[in-house]
């Protein structure tokens, strides 16, 4: 059950405020664009150390796009080099790239873990790489254009909802799209996405439904987050305190209501983690990211190329 998965562990008074209002709510935004939930207390000053630090609200975009827990997919820890490079590179390229292409960076994958590597330092590897490589490309272009698309497209939904119509979604998606063709970064333009969003009147035809929307979605996700400093790391839970959120003001006194009552429901409270939902995991992987190259391999920019 949901409430078995929040927890009122309450972050110290200190942590919470170590970092500025500004900081806070554009965690709480890049949650709910790039995720569809609550951060959480414990990845919230996680992420704010992060800023706090200098890294650019851009830059920690594009460090959580090229995570295992935005491509989404989970992959047992038992899996063997081969079956886990196999499983991996099928559900990123599909039937985009041709086997002979494919083969090679499977067998890359497999080196490279016999070597040392993990699942999440691969996956943010090969991510990473597939991104900036033009739809032109006769080799992984379709796969990367395929991956750019989803991944535009999944932050746009989040943020937009049902506000839009597929179509108007599809726009956007095209425009984030372009201007990744010219140069810019995907972390780049989800901040661009979130920035668009927020600074619209209301009042505005097309986009504001969208504003109201996500502005009632980060107030419920600062509510638990920040001022009851819940600290599940469940994302189905954290998604459920979202879920019924909506342009009505009303939904969000609502919202905060279930989650006091989720928080003051102290019987049965579990500490499985479900989906494991904490960035200080998979982001310290991706910046430690260094390991030697097994001799007479490639690189996995020559094989993607």
């Amino acid at each position: 059950m949901i409430a078995q998965k929040i927890h009122t562990t309450h972050a110290p008074e200190n942590q919470r405020m170590a970092f500025t209002l500004q900081q806070q709510t554009s965690i709480l935004q890049l949650m709910l664009a790039m995720f569809n939930t609550a951060p959480g207390a414990s990845n919230l000053m996680f992420l704010g150390s992060l800023l706090q630090n200098g890294q650019s609200l851009a830059n920690l975009a594009q460090s959580l796009a090229e995570s295992s827990l935005f491509f989404d997919r989970q992959y047992a820890a038992y899996l063997k080099p081969d079956e886990f490079a196999a499983k991996f590179v099928n559900d990123l390229a599909g039937d985009r790239v041709s086997i002979g292409d494919k083969n090679l960076v499977i067998d890359y994958i497999t080196h490279r873990m016999i070597a040392g590597a993990t699942q999440s330092e691969l996956i943010a590897e090969l991510l990473s790489t597939l991104s900036p490589i033009p739809a032109s490309n006769l080799n992984w272009g379709k796969a990367a254009s395929h991956h750019n698309t989803r991944n535009a497209t999944k932050v746009v939904t989040h943020l937009l909802g049902s506000t839009f119509t597929p179509a108007n979604i599809a726009v956007v998606v095209d425009y984030m799209l372009a201007q990744m063709a010219a140069g810019k970064t995907f972390g780049e333009m989800v901040v661009w996405a979130i920035d668009t969003v927020i600074s619209v009147d209301h009042g505005n035809v097309v986009w504001g439904k969208a504003t109201v929307l996500f502005n009632h979605r980060t107030e419920v996700s600062k509510y638990y987050s920040i001022d009851k400093a819940g600290t599940t790391i469940d994302r189905a839970a954290l998604r459920q305190i979202l879920a019924k959120v909506t342009v009505d003001t009303g939904t969000v006194a609502a919202a905060k209501t279930a989650i006091d009552q989720l928080l003051s429901n102290v019987s049965g409270f579990s500490d499985d983690a479900g989906d494991d939902f904490q960035f200080d995991k998979v982001l310290v992987v991706r910046k430690n990211n260094v390991l030697p190259m097994p001799r007479g391999t490639a690189k996995r920019a020559e094989l993607m190329m």
